[in-house]
């Protein structure tokens, strides 16, 4: 691994990263209404998935999937499945607490702590069920980037780094949304940011939906 070649994967893989998708949205969304902890949570299952998707394509799994449109065309129906459900249910929610005029922030202020496996899983779906593409692109990256006869260290490396700069966008992104002035305006704003989150993970399914999206 060339110096160039780190610079090009790292930077490539730190714009991808931080590009708003389901992950940023599902570590937003959960920070805001349950609390940084919560929002970190969801951010480990996010880089636990994260791993998953590196770990499949630098031992090629991702050549495999290229290879079998089928299969591939039913993962992406679940993730787009997946992300339309989780929207739906933000906004049930949302229009829930609207009709019993209740806030969102103030039920989970009520509400019993959410197991932490709960956080952790909702971030591992949203990124392998709801993220099915990230295989193909990080297989591309790859492909496109990695040299020749790579050894299984330095594979190891990049995805421990490529790992790192994900969870630290994520933790990140958590503690941005608890800060002080975000938590005023998301008291202030909360019916209509809780609908704009809902309605955006219900788009994103759209988008991924084969044949409907991209």
């Amino acid at each position: 691994m060339t110096p160039l070649a780190w610079t090009t994967l790292l930077t490539a893989w730190t714009v991808a990263v931080a590009s708003p998708g389901p992950d940023f949205l599902a570590v937003l969304h959960t920070s805001l209404r349950r609390g940084r902890a919560a929002g970190a949570l969801v951010a480990c299952g996010v880089v636990a998935g994260i791993t998953l998707w590196l770990a499949a394509a630098l031992t090629g799994a991702s050549m495999l999937l290229s290879g079998h449109a089928t299969l591939y065309l039913l993962i992406r129906w679940a993730g787009a499945v997946f992300l339309i459900l989780y929207g739906a249910s933000i906004l049930r929610g949302a229009w829930r607490k609207l009709r019993d005029g209740t806030s969102a922030a103030a039920a989970a202020a009520t509400a019993a702590p959410e197991p932490v496996w709960h956080s952790v899983r909702r971030g591992f779906l949203t990124n392998t069920i709801g993220n099915p593409k990230a295989l193909v692109f990080f297989g591309a990256l790859f492909a496109s980037i990695l040299p020749p006869g790579t050894t299984t260290t330095e594979n190891l490396l990049v995805g421990a780094v490529m790992a790192a700069i994900g969870l630290g966008w994520f933790l990140l992104v958590a503690a941005a949304a608890r800060l002080p002035a975000v938590v005023s305006a998301y008291r202030r704003t909360e019916g209509a940011v809780t609908a704009v989150l809902g309605a955006l993970f219900v788009v994103l399914g759209i988008v991924l939906a084969p044949g409907l999206g991209l």
